[in-house]
C-alpha cells in the first residue's frame, strides 16, 4: 500500500488521471463502522476492477479537542492494508484546511483522482461548519461540477444494545477501563503503538512514562495483556498502568524473553482484560 500527503498529490498530480474508489474519515479506532465503508468500497471494486481503492485520512482528529488519539496514524495504516485499501492519503489538518468550504473540498477532490465512487457514512460532514454540507449533498455538488461519482451512504453499525458504534464509543470504553469489550467494536483486542518508546528496565519492570504514547490508555490498574514485537512474537504479561507510568510485570517479561536486546523491538501492547483498578 502507498502512502500520499493529499496536498502533495493536489501538487504532482500523480492520481489525478486514476480511477478511484474512495472514502474519507479520522477512522479513529478503525471500528466495525468504519470496517463497513471498507466492505462498501470492495464491494464497489467489483464494479469498477481497474479502479484503486483510496482512505483519506487526518494526522490528527478535527472533531475533537482531546489530546489522545485511539490510535495512531501508523496502525490506521495497518488496518487500512489489512482491509484491502492500496492507497492510504493523509490529510494535515492545518488551520488554513480548516477554512475550505464543502465545494472548496470536492473541487480538491475532483483535482487529485478521477473519483467514481465515494462511500461514506450516514453522518459525514465535510467542509468549514459555516459551509459544511453532508452525505446526502455529495451527488449535487459532483455535479456542478460536471462529474457524475456514484456515492454510497453507508448506514451506521449498531451495538446488540442498539447505540451506534462509533469512535466516541470506543473512548468511552477504554476511559471505563472495560477493554474486554473493545472487540465486539472494533473487531479485535484494543492495540497501543509502543513502536521505539523510550523505556526504562528496573526492579518492578519495563517502565514507560504515560506521556511518551500518543494513545489514549485505560484508567489506572493492572491489565492482562499481550505484549507484540516487530518480528510478531507474543507474550502474555500483566500490565500496570498508574498516573504517570505503565509498567510491565517483570518477573513475567523475563521468564518469557531470553534476550533483554528483544526489549528494543517492542511493537505493541494488546489490552485484553481488566484484572483490578488502583486506588
Amino acid at each position: 500500500m502507498k502512502e500520499y500527503n493529499f496536498e502533495d498529490l493536489l501538487k504532482s498530480g500523480e492520481l489525478k488521471d486514476k480511477k478511484a474508489i474512495i472514502t474519507i474519515g479520522v477512522f479513529d479506532g478503525f471500528h466495525l463502522g468504519h470496517q463497513s465503508l471498507v466492505e462498501g468500497m470492495l464491494k464497489e471494486k467489483e464494479k469498477y476492477p481497474d479502479a484503486i481503492l483510496v482512505l483519506i485520512t487526518f494526522d490528527h482528529n478535527p472533531k475533537t479537542d482531546k489530546p489522545k488519539n485511539v490510535d495512531t496514524l501508523r496502525l490506521r495504516k495497518e488496518m487500512a492494508e489489512k482491509n484491502g485499501i492500496n492507497s492510504f492519503v493523509v490529510i494535515d489538518f492545518s488551520t488554513n484546511f480548516s477554512r475550505i468550504s464543502g465545494c472548496g473540498f470536492i473541487e480538491m477532490l475532483l483535482r487529485s483522482f478521477d473519483p467514481v465512487a465515494l462511500v461514506v457514512g450516514e453522518d459525514f460532514r465535510f467542509g468549514h461548519p459555516s459551509s459544511a454540507q453532508g452525505a446526502k449533498d455529495l451527488d449535487s455538488l459532483f455535479l456542478q461540477y460536471g462529474k457524475r461519482v456514484e456515492v454510497v451512504i453507508k448506514k451506521s453499525i449498531l451495538t446488540e444494545g442498539g447505540e451506534k458504534i462509533s469512535s466516541t464509543l470506543v473512548r468511552r470504553v477504554i476511559e471505563k477501563g472495560e477493554v474486554e469489550c473493545i472487540s465486539s467494536l472494533i473487531g479485535r483486542d484494543y492495540r497501543v503503538d509502543i513502536m521505539d518508546k523510550p523505556f526504562e528496565l528496573n526492579s518492578v519492570g519495563l517502565v514507560m512514562l504515560k506521556s511518551s504514547i500518543q494513545q489514549l490508555l485505560p484508567p489506572p490498574g493492572v491489565y492482562g495483556t499481550k505484549l507484540a514485537f516487530k518480528d510478531g512474537s507474543l507474550i502474555v504479561v500483566d500490565c500496570m498502568i498508574d498516573d504517570s507510568k505503565v509498567v510491565i510485570d517483570k518477573k513475567g517479561l523475563m521468564e518469557k524473553v531470553d534476550d533483554v536486546g528483544k526489549l528494543k523491538q517492542l511493537d505493541s501492547i494488546y489490552f485484553l482484560e481488566k484484572k483490578n483498578g488502583i486506588k
